[in-house]
């Protein structure tokens, strides 16, 4: 039943008119219900603070899997933040907050609070920067996440653990930035997308994880959008 309300709420697109009688109904998944809701991303050519914003979504993802222990998955994250390798997503990334050296330490040593208590606060630095229009932000981040979020799940299954784990980064990202807003403004908002972020386990995007049903990321995304709606 709450996957039927989640999709009975978002399923806007397509009416009964536009069905042959008969016909099998066949739900879109969440990534284009919610394109239809958001938009489409051209990742192509980014604002600086929506630059940050995606910086900052890898490192979260980076950070939450070195705390579990998923090293491995870790560095590949991390590895996104290379400069030399990224230099159109990273210019400029230094003067906003950004500093590479924190997430090698980790790296090296991902037991160690005080490395991972530098990375927290490298966030922290990063997150205003990242912020921008928070409606145009967190619709960015909202869209990337429904992008990698239905390459990364199918059916109940982690098709792609790298992308399930970026669409978790995109939901911190966008709940932090969020957070540190003015909750009489944007507490309706928030709420939304802390729902959001639950919807990976408490221990952060592992690749052993069951994903949330598509229904069930659909109506948490459906929710975002009215919270959304609800800002000046």
């Amino acid at each position: 039943m709450a996957g039927g309300l989640g999709l009975g709420l978002v399923l806007c697109a397509c009416s009964e008119a536009e069905l042959q009688r008969g016909e099998a109904y066949v739900a879109p998944s969440a990534a284009l219900q919610e394109r239809k809701t958001f938009g489409e991303t051209n990742p192509s050519e980014l604002p600086a603070n929506q630059r940050a914003a995606l910086v900052y979504a890898y490192a979260a993802t980076a950070i939450a899997l070195y705390r579990a222990g998923e090293t491995d998955a870790a560095a590949v994250h991390a590895g996104k933040l290379d400069a030399s390798a990224n230099r159109g997503l990273m210019a400029g990334l230094d003067t906003m907050g950004f500093d590479p050296a924190v997430l090698t330490a980790v790296a090296a040593s991902p037991e160690d609070e005080t490395a991972l208590a530098g990375a927290e606060a490298m966030l922290a630095a990063l997150r205003p920067n990242a912020a921008g229009s928070i409606k145009e932000t967190t619709r960015f981040l909202m869209r990337s996440l429904a992008t990698e979020y239905e390459q990364g799940a199918d059916a109940g299954t982690i098709s792609d653990a790298e992308a399930y784990q970026t669409a978790y980064g995109c939901a911190v990202t966008a709940r932090d930035i969020v957070a540190a807003q003015d909750d009489e403004a944007y507490g309706d908002l928030r709420l939304e997308l802390e729902l959001l972020v639950r919807m990976w386990p408490g221990r952060g995007p592992l690749a052993t994880s069951t994903p949330a049903p598509d229904s069930g990321m659909a109506l948490a995304l459906s929710n975002v959008k009215l919270a959304l709606a609800g800002l000046p």
